[in-house]
C-alpha cells in the first residue's frame, strides 16, 4: 500500500508540472486548466451566464419556480451573490448541461460518469481521492482534514448546491458536482466531496437540483 501511494504521489508531482493552459468562455471568463493523468480538466467550477451560441441561461432565484424547472437554469447564494459566483462558479440544474445550445467552450465538454471514474481511479480510487482534490489552503472548507491536499491542481471548493425543492445550503462543507450521464428521466449521476472525509461520492441526483460543473477537453 505504501508503494501504491507513493507512485500515486509521483504523478502528483509530474502532472502538477506539465499542465498549465488558460481557456476562456463565452462571457469572457478565464479558466486554468490542468492535466490529470490522461485528461485535461478545469481547474475552477463553470460561471458562464451563456450557452456557447450566446443564447441566455436563465437565473432563477426562487425556491418554488426552481423547483419546477424542466429547462435549463442557474442559480447563486442569495447572499452576495456575486462574489459566490467569482469564488465557487455557478450552480446549474441538469437541464442546463443537455441543452443543444452547448454550455462548456468549443473543445470541452460536461464529463460523463465514465469520464469521472477515470480521474477518480488515477487518484488511487474513492476512499482517497477526495481528500486529492481539495484546497485546504483556500481557507474555505469548514473542516480540516488530515491529508487532504491540492497537489494535482483540482482545487476543488465548498460550494455547497440547490436541492430539488429550491433550497441553497451547504456553502463550506461539500462540493458536489454534475456528469453529463442520466440514470432514467428523473436522475443523473453525480460526484462530490465530504467535509469530514477524503472519500468521493457519486450517485444519482434528481435533475432539478443545482450542482457545479467542470468541463474536461474533447480527446
Amino acid at each position: 500500500m505504501k508503494h501504491l501511494l507513493t507512485i500515486v504521489f509521483i504523478n502528483y508531482f509530474i502532472t502538477s508540472i506539465y499542465a498549465q493552459e488558460t481557456i476562456k468562455d463565452i462571457d469572457g471568463n478565464t479558466y486554468h486548466t490542468i492535466l490529470i493523468g490522461s485528461q485535461h480538466w478545469m481547474a475552477e467550477n463553470l460561471k458562464v451566464t451563456h450557452y456557447n451560441d450566446g443564447t441566455i441561461i436563465p437565473l432563477i432565484m426562487d425556491e418554488d419556480e426552481w423547483s419546477k424547472l424542466i429547462t435549463g437554469a442557474y442559480c447563486l447564494t442569495e447572499e452576495n451573490p456575486e462574489n459566490y459566483k467569482n469564488t465557487y462558479g455557478i450552480l446549474y440544474n441538469f437541464y442546463t448541461l443537455i441543452d443543444n445550445h452547448k454550455l462548456c467552450p468549443d473543445n470541452w465538454h460536461v464529463p460523463t460518469a465514465s469520464e469521472w471514474k477515470v480521474l477518480i481511479n488515477f487518484l488511487g480510487g474513492k476512499k482517497i481521492a477526495g481528500g486529492q482534490m481539495k484546497d485546504p489552503d483556500s481557507n474555505l472548507w469548514k473542516v480540516s482534514i488530515k491529508n487532504a491536499n491540492n497537489n494535482i491542481g483540482f482545487s476543488a471548493l465548498p460550494a455547497g448546491g440547490r436541492g430539488r425543492l429550491g433550497s441553497v445550503g451547504e456553502l463550506g462543507n461539500y462540493a458536489t458536482w454534475w456528469s453529463s450521464t442520466s440514470e432514467d428521466s428523473e436522475y443523473a449521476w453525480h460526484w462530490g466531496l465530504y467535509p469530514d472525509k477524503n472519500d468521493i461520492r457519486f450517485n444519482p441526483g434528481h435533475k432539478a437540483s443545482g450542482f457545479s460543473v467542470r468541463c474536461v477537453k474533447d480527446n
